[in-house]
């Protein structure tokens, strides 16, 4: 289970006593005591970028001009 279930299912388990609580509800509560692991800025130096591919060339305008 990650973190944010954790949490969400840790908020619940305190409230549900209260009459109306719905899980909804325990969502809406723990994002305010929720704190994430990785900031997106780490998350983006992570992941690695993939090299561009090629397309391939087709007849451009400038190849149709010198041929006839």
């Amino acid at each position: 289970m990650n973190e944010w279930a954790k949490t969400v299912k840790r908020v619940y388990d305190e409230n549900k006593h209260k009459e109306g609580y719905k899980l909804k509800d325990a969502m809406h509560d723990a994002k305010a005591v929720y704190k994430p692991v990785a900031k997106k800025e780490d998350v983006k130096k992570s992941v690695k970028k993939s090299k561009k591919t090629k397309k391939p060339k087709g007849k451009s305008a400038k190849n149709k001009k010198g041929k006839k």
